[in-house]
């Protein structure tokens, strides 16, 4: 009997232990760790299996600066109204050279040219070359600041919120920053990636217009396909969305500020990528299988 109790006790705490992938992920955590006491600013990362739903948290409940990845929740509301009718993508909007701001090159020639752009037109500029008048004119079409961030609250994301246009450098100087946590922003993509944002359709064509981006993520990751938006200021570097890798896809959201130096994106990106390019690889055990 008492080499039965024995035998239990020795046996319930090997149960207990860790498995192996908590202990790769402590790792990918101190190494964002290093990479931070190197950084000459702050960072924040947050990253979502979209395999199993677990979730790698650096610092991810801070607020940072949003730049221009703000954008991506400006098209979610415009494309739900897209959806209600009170839009559609064919739409032509006008545009004038009045409404030009800094980072505006295409919205600037077509409002030399045409004076019009399409609401598609709008979305792509505003996405792909992360045009500033562009993001301006949907915010209107949207409905302005609240209408944006109800839309985040309804969606469970109050940790992104919509606070100023697009070079207000006074609302900026007034700590009217649009900012976000790298949890509700990598939440935000997981739900794209579910088709949970709107419904399946609004979702994909969301992500299609993100896949129209070239940024650090992509760098880090190549071939492996991503659907990102990227987003810079002064002190401010961040990019957030989904690495297609097949086996194990995953959410990123990796933010920056205080930056006097590098960006975090690309360098914590390819920790990330590589944590996951591990279970992509193993087994729940952890034996590589290729």
């Amino acid at each position: 009997m008492l080499r039965w109790l024995g035998w239990i006790v020795f046996v319930g705490p090997l149960f207990a232990q860790a498995a192996g992938n908590e202990l790769l992920a402590q790792k990918t955590l101190g190494k964002l760790a290093a990479m931070d006491d190197r950084l000459d600013g702050t960072m924040g990362v947050a990253a979502v299996d979209l395999t199993t739903g677990e979730r790698l948290c650096y610092h991810c409940d801070t607020w940072f600066p949003t730049a221009s990845t703000i954008k991506v929740p400006v098209l979610v509301e415009v494309v739900r109204l897209i959806r209600a009718g009170k839009l559609s993508y064919e739409q032509r909007v006008p545009v004038s050279q009045s409404e030009v701001v800094p980072s505006s090159a295409a919205y600037a020639k077509a409002a030399a040219g045409p004076g019009a752009l399409s609401v598609r037109e709008l979305i792509t500029i505003m996405i792909q070359n992360s045009d500033n008048s562009a993001t301006n004119k949907l915010i209107d079409l949207a409905g302005g600041f609240a209408a944006v961030n109800t839309r985040m609250d309804e969606m469970n994301l109050p940790g992104i919120r919509l606070r100023r246009k697009m070079i207000d450098l006074q609302a900026a100087r007034a700590d009217r920053e649009n900012i976000a946590t790298p949890r509700d922003m990598a939440r935000l993509a997981e739900m794209l990636y579910s088709g949970r944002v709107l419904d399946a359709v609004s979702s994909r064509e969301i992500l299609e217009f993100m896949g129209l981006v070239e940024g650090d993520v992509r760098k880090a990751v190549a071939p492996v396909g991503t659907a990102t938006k990227t987003g810079a200021l002064d002190g401010v570097k961040c990019e957030f969305g989904i690495v297609r890798l097949k086996n194990r896809p995953f959410a990123i959201a990796v933010f920056g500020a205080y930056l006097d130096g590098e960006s975090p994106v690309p360098g914590a990106a390819k920790i990330v990528f590589d944590h996951f390019r591990k279970l992509d690889r193993a087994n729940a055990a952890g034996r590589f299988l290729e």
